[in-house]
């Protein structure tokens, strides 16, 4: 797969969750450093129920010994990344996110959907989050 020019790079929007492709992870993760983004890339192969995959994003993201590992507990969590420390953005990874059966359509669906909402508490707080997902 080629890299995608710097300028697609730049035009991924701010505040959005989306697929990968065309990007890389390698990509990704020079225009992170490069741009003073914090980039986190979340593997989750292997991941077998969806409360593996929500411990897999805590861990990944630092997450408090009290995160539940459940949707409300990651929107909680996600919207307190803003409160540690400089960071202007966040790049977040979601690799090997699994389908069914470990996360049926709605599942996915609706973890997806708890990073959406986080972005919007994001662009409040004038910072970024892009969060992009491959299977």
């Amino acid at each position: 797969m080629t890299t995608p020019p710097k300028d697609k790079l730049a035009s991924l929007p701010s505040h959005c969750v989306r697929p990968l492709a065309p990007f890389t992870p390698d990509a990704l993760e020079r225009w992170a450093a490069t741009s003073g983004q914090r980039y986190v890339e979340v593997d989750l192969a292997g991941s077998s129920s969806k409360k593996a995959v929500l411990q897999a994003i805590g861990r990944a993201l630092g997450f408090p010994k009290w995160y539940g590992a459940n949707l409300d507990a990651l929107y909680d969590c996600l919207t307190d990344l803003p409160e540690r420390g400089e960071v202007r953005a966040w790049l977040i990874v979601l690799r090997h996110l699994p389908g069914a059966p470990v996360l049926d359509d709605e599942q996915r669906a609706r973890l997806l959907d708890v990073f959406r909402d986080a972005a919007e508490a994001f662009a409040d707080a004038g910072i970024g989050l892009r969060v992009l997902y491959a299977p």
